[in-house]
């Protein structure tokens, strides 16, 4: 009987491997860019929270590793949506996890932090936690870590209604000045320099959104 069990063991593995029976289905990330079309956000010296949030979440689309990943952005332009609609996009998507990405503003244009939120404590507390774990960006100024504020409740739609665990992150502030150069700042060229920092950001989110899939 040991043996045949060997056997079968032996069987399984080695079809697993060389067929991929096994293999895990792709883990399903729901991105939605925060605002959009007659909605453009924050809108600061130049920039537009809409514009700038598509294509950070275009950039965390590109990060997560397609065999391990599949992704979903609830709008993949200009498009006007709200709150509860994008919930209905992630859910017939069937998420596993949603990611509602912001960009803060004020009128002082020295405040600068990161803030994340969830909506109901059961279903999306911990997925905001791990978030905000994650999230560990530099300032702008590369003198230490951009501050968080706590994570906190929002009742927000989009939250609220997506079956799946869901969070908002406020990566930090596109009024800050030196916030709002570097976002505006074209990718380098150099494949040695450090990279934009609307990629610093994606990356930071890619972090979480990996820490929280456990791949």
């Amino acid at each position: 009987m040991r043996r045949f069990l060997f056997v079968a063991a032996f069987v399984f593995v080695f079809a697993t491997a060389q067929f991929g029976v096994a293999a895990a289905e792709p883990y399903r990330v729901c991105l939605d860019p925060g605002h959009g079309g007659s909605d453009p956000g924050a809108v600061y010296s130049g920039l537009v929270e809409k514009e700038v949030t598509l294509d950070i979440a275009k950039r965390v689309a590109a990060a997560l590793d397609p065999a391990l990943y599949v992704t979903k952005l609830t709008r993949d332009g200009d498009t006007t949506l709200g709150n509860s609609d994008r919930a209905v996009i992630c859910n017939a998507f069937g998420a596993q996890v949603v990611l509602s990405i912001h960009l803060n503003a004020s009128s002082d244009a020295t405040v600068d932090y990161a803030w994340i939120f969830y909506g109901k404590p059961l279903k999306d507390k911990a997925f905001a936690a791990t978030m905000d774990r994650a999230y560990a960006i530099s300032q702008p100024d590369g003198n230490g870590p951009l501050p968080h504020k706590a994570i906190t409740n929002f009742a927000n739609g989009t939250l609220l209604k997506s079956k799946a665990p869901a969070a908002l992150a406020e990566c930090l502030f596109m009024s800050n000045t030196l916030e709002n150069a570097q976002l505006a700042a074209a990718d380098p060229t150099d494949p040695n320099a450090p990279p934009s920092r609307r990629q610093q950001i994606a990356n930071e989110l890619v972090k979480g959104i990996r820490a929280w899939a456990g791949r």
